[in-house]
């Protein structure tokens, strides 16, 4: 299966999902890609490679050492993607067990070295657009080994994420534009997702952000421009006002009734 026209990133996919197998050779169930490659709007130069691996057990430290091995060769066999894959490793049994007893995956993400974390409801909206709509890069369709995850979990999920928001802004560089902009394209995301239960690409959600919140459509613009384009755009809002966009955009989310 072609996932993307785009060569290099279609050889990236191959020779990482040969690799992992050859790792994993008796846990790995299934390999899913998912985020905006599949869902639309993948920048090669800036998005990164969003993957959840099914695994048959727990990991363990043992595991972690088989996985260091294969991301330290990933990282010299493909240079122009260190530090812009994503993977979460986790078991069957952790993906059914998350809301009374948290068992532990791996995790590996940019600015995130490999380490095992407590596999919570926090990681559920990666794990429910891999089920939801992933692409299989290794083993069966995700519905046929992932427990089924719910659409209004999802959303709750989403808006706690949202919520939290108006913390990590203001522990962001005030000076930093990538964080920023990031800030206000998950933030359009979601609202989407909080509005309507559905997840589209940052890009996507920002075009119809940007008609539902006019009054801040050139926020949203710049937002865009900047991160679809050369990471140049001008004129740069201040810090408060994506502050603020951020503050605004999470109440109204918030107050969404459920």
């Amino acid at each position: 299966m072609v996932i993307t026209p785009d060569t290099k990133v279609e050889r990236l996919l191959r020779h990482l999902t040969h690799q992992l197998s050859q790792h994993l050779p008796e846990t790995l169930l299934g390999l899913y890609l998912h985020g905006s490659l599949v869902t639309g709007d993948f920048n090669p130069e800036r998005s990164d490679i969003d993957l959840l691996a099914v695994l048959s057990h727990d990991p363990s430290e043992q595991t972690i050492e088989h996985l260091q091995v294969f991301h330290s060769q990933l990282d010299a066999d493909e240079p122009a993607w260190c530090g812009r894959v994503e993977i979460n490793y986790i078991s069957v049994a952790a993906l059914e067990s998350f809301r009374t007893q948290p068992r532990l995956m791996a995790r590996i993400s940019p600015g995130e070295p490999l380490h095992l974390v407590p596999a919570t409801r926090h990681y559920l909206l990666q794990w429910y657009m891999a089920w939801y709509s992933g692409v299989a890069l290794f083993g069966p369709p995700p519905q046929q080994i992932m427990p089924g995850l719910d659409r209004a979990e999802f959303v709750a999920v989403v808006r706690e994420h949202a919520s939290n928001w108006k913390v990590w802004i203001a522990e962001m560089d005030p000076h930093h534009a990538g964080s920023h902009v990031y800030g206000v394209l998950t933030l359009c995301r979601a609202l989407y997702s909080a509005t309507t239960g559905e997840q589209v690409s940052k890009k996507q959600a920002a075009k119809w952000a940007a008609l539902q919140l006019p009054e801040w459509a050139s926020l949203i613009e710049w937002a865009v421009t900047w991160w679809y384009g050369s990471g140049e755009a001008r004129p740069r809002p201040d810090f408060s006002t994506v502050k603020d966009f951020i503050a605004a955009v999470s109440n109204r989310i918030t107050d969404i009734r459920e």
